[in-house]
């Protein structure tokens, strides 16, 4: 057997650094290996995967944009494309390029999983679903796309249906879905023995989190909530000033970059009159971006401090590898965003660039409201309490992930614009 080519070694070097997560080093070793074996595609495209996973992101694009031109009739370069387009808000994009790749492959799992995400971003829920469906007719316990199959049918609140699905998979939090799906069919004891048996087992989440307090409140259940009791004592609003190094000059290129149609908006059923960003905004290659993410981080740090002496899961548990992960919304007069929590995050906050102004009997107009209250769980009829938080032009507000919030209609010519974000766990 012939001994391995320095060409092999190299490669075999360069792919060691990339599943180790050695980024930094990744990414040098391929610029050296590309540029001494520059037709080695797959050396192109470690290097793509490596800028990708250090969020260098427009650098992963040109890498992708390189080999999907050299190399049309590969689906694996097709697909890295569309999923580094996706991570930007590029929707179309993305669609495609996955689009391209199941056509060279038709049986490439990750490009028709990938595909079916990419249609849930713009509201196209029947394509999403065949794509999922499709998954799991090639590998019937994919545990991805079971997941995201359960949670297509709990979107049209078919409990029944996103059990089935859930119930096999493990995937995220397929296990905690399931326990919604347990209150929502009605059933009470099962519900709390699941919630008994996944708490030993160590799940914690703010969905988890969401609907203990929801059956805390509106059922009257004296039960231990592992993520937060009493969310909204732990509500927090600061103020992010100019000297904190976010000026408003780059609060100006933030609404342009917003308006400028740069990324696709994405289709959210829970906002009216109004529209939202796609992608992860921290991954942007703008102005604005570097500031903004020192200034969010401060807060965060500040938020800690104020409850450092809290015994609540989601400050003890705090994740040890986290992203964050934000996005803009912008709402003109008439409009607002429905109630809902954040179910992949930890820690969730906005931060506010522009608020119609409100005073005497519509003073809450445009702000935010939090409830222990989900709107989609049976409430046996009764109504939680409400808290308004006091909000202006340049606040901060931050809250456990599981609460749930909506925003206040208002009518007023000015835009609602504001920075939302989660730090969200890396499982």
């Amino acid at each position: 057997m012939a001994a391995p080519s320095q060409e092999d070694r190299k490669l075999q070097e360069l792919t060691n650094l990339y599943e180790r997560r050695d980024f930094v080093k990744a990414i040098e070793a391929g610029k050296s290996f590309t540029k001494k074996y520059p037709h080695n595609g797959y050396g192109w495209n470690l290097l793509g995967l490596s800028y990708k996973s250090s969020g260098k992101i427009t650098d992963a694009i040109k890498v992708f944009e390189f080999l999907t031109k050299s190399n049309p009739d590969s689906s694996m370069f097709q697909s890295n494309l569309g999923n580094t387009f996706i991570m930007v808000g590029r929707i179309k994009q993305g669609i495609v390029c996955l689009k391209k790749a199941v056509e060279l492959d038709p049986n490439m799992v990750n490009a028709i999983e990938a595909l079916g995400l990419a249609y849930l971003e713009i509201d196209e829920q029947e394509k999403a679903k065949t794509s999922f469906e499709r998954v799991i007719e090639l590998d019937p316990n994919h545990q991805r796309s079971l997941y995201f199959l359960g949670n297509l049918y709990l979107m049209g609140q078919d409990w029944s249906s996103a059990a089935k699905y859930l119930k096999r998979s493990n995937f995220g939090l397929s296990q905690s879905h399931y326990l919604e799906c347990l209150l929502c069919l009605g059933k009470g004891k099962d519900f709390l023995n699941f919630y008994e048996q996944i708490s030993k087992r160590g799940i914690i989440n703010p969905l988890v989190g969401g609907l203990v307090a929801h059956v805390q409140e509106l059922y009257q259940k004296n039960i231990e909530n592992t993520f937060c009791n009493k969310a909204m004592e732990h509500i927090y609003v600061g103020h992010i000033e100019e000297k904190d190094g976010f000026s408003d000059e780059l609060a100006k290129k933030l609404i342009h970059y917003h308006r400028s149609n740069k990324n696709d908006f994405r289709s959210q059923s829970l906002l009216h009159n109004g529209s939202q960003s796609s992608g992860n905004l921290f991954l942007l290659d703008e102005p604005f971006v570097k500031s903004l993410k020192s200034c969010i981080e401060k807060q965060i740090e500040l938020y800690r401090h104020k409850f450092k002496g809290s015994e609540q899961g989601f400050l003890k548990n705090w994740p040890k590898n986290y992203e964050l992960f934000g996005w803009l919304v912008s709402i003109d007069s008439g409009g607002n965003l429905d109630a809902h929590n954040h179910k992949e995050g930890w820690l969730s906050g906005s931060f506010y660039l522009s608020l119609p102004k409100s005073e005497g009997e519509g003073k809450d107009d445009g702000k935010i409201a939090f409830s222990y209250d989900g709107p989609r769980y049976p409430s046996g009829g009764r109504v939680s309490e409400q808290r308004i938080a006091d909000i202006k032009t340049r606040d901060i507000c931050m809250f456990p992930s599981s609460l749930f919030h909506h925003t206040v209609p208002f009518r007023s010519e000015e835009e609602r614009i504001s920075f939302a974000f989660d730090v969200k766990p890396i499982i």
